[in-house]
């Protein structure tokens, strides 16, 4: 957790790192960027995601060659930065063509440009995908897109940067592992590439285009990681997906843990704000304050708790 010593279970310093404006996780590593436009980088360093070649590091350390940097956004085992002249440059895993490098390059721990991303004006990245978006309202997704959600017409293993087309005017992006979504300035929430929505036997498995939730609306923040999505709509939290390791606890009537359209979360009637890590996820309340639960391992949610599974939204000590 950017310092030496056990497992945080409850929020703490990142030693060395001030001014910070932005910050993105990673599998097992983490990046900031500062005011002053660098990034800096700490965790596991396996795909040079830390942005130097050699071995992990607990401690944050600037990404050499990186400055003038306005927008993070970190993949699985990459990050995507949007620099203030609207270039966008990546680096560490290139799996799936996430760094537009040629396909015999693994990792590369020095950042390079995208081609065919100009005039970026925001920028995301999911697990193995990024998208950005240009000065003219054009959302551009790059990467991975087995499940179309790099925006391409049919399934391909590695896709170029693509227009994604029937997409409403951008309030948010959110990307996850296969799926992508947005949330529209009319409030609507938009999916494409895998289909965790209403996914009965009969029902699409993915989706080329973006398809509109009938089910939500007034939309304020959406967040979209691994298998699973949430939404916030009159101050509830709704969430869907595999559900793979029991961590959403919203109630289902589908046998075993998938949990197939938009189910509230228990108690929660003041949410702003949604946010969801690989297997746990947290809400920002009306006053500010923070909530989290689901899988704890490590400590992951940051109540404090011993406890294995955090089954109900519990507030953060700070």
């Amino acid at each position: 957790c950017g310092s030496e010593g056990p497992d945080a279970r409850t929020p703490r310093p990142v030693t060395g790192l001030d001014t910070v404006r932005e910050m993105g996780v990673g599998y097992g590593f983490a990046c900031a960027r500062r005011e002053d436009g660098s990034v800096w980088c700490w965790g596991d360093n396996d795909h040079g995601q830390l942005g130097v070649e050699g071995d992990d590091r607990v401690q944050a350390m600037p990404v050499p060659g990186v400055s003038n940097v306005a927008q993070l956004a970190v993949g699985a085992f990459h990050v995507c930065v949007r620099l203030e002249t609207g270039r966008v440059s990546c680096w560490g895993s290139n799996s799936q063509g996430v760094l537009r490098a040629p396909e015999s390059v693994e990792n590369r721990a020095a950042p390079g440009p995208i081609r065919g991303i100009a005039n970026a004006t925001q920028l995301w990245s999911g697990a193995y995908h990024a998208c950005a978006l240009d000065n003219r309202g054009r959302l551009k997704c790059w990467g991975a897109s087995a499940h179309a959600q790099s925006g391409t017409r049919r399934r391909t293993r590695r896709a170029p940067p693509t227009r994604v087309r029937g997409i409403g005017d951008i309030a948010e992006i959110s990307l996850g592992d296969g799926q992508s979504c947005a949330r529209t300035t009319g409030g609507q929430m938009q999916c494409w590439g895998q289909n965790l929505y209403g996914a009965e036997e009969g029902v699409a498995s993915f989706y080329s285009t973006p398809m509109t939730l009938p089910e939500l609306s007034d939309v304020q923040s959406i967040s979209v990681r691994s298998e699973n999505q949430c939404a916030v709509a009159g101050g509830r939290v709704y969430c869907w997906g595999v559900n793979r390791m029991h961590q959403l606890h919203v109630p289902t009537t589908e046998a075993g843990q998938i949990v197939i359209h938009p189910s509230a979360v228990p108690g929660v009637s003041d949410a702003t704000e949604v946010a969801l890590g690989w297997f746990a996820q947290c809400l920002r309340h009306t006053s500010g304050r923070w909530s989290c639960w689901g899988r704890n391992q490590n400590g992951a949610t940051g109540v404090g708790s011993n406890a294995s599974m955090i089954e109900t939204p519990q507030p953060l000590p700070w």
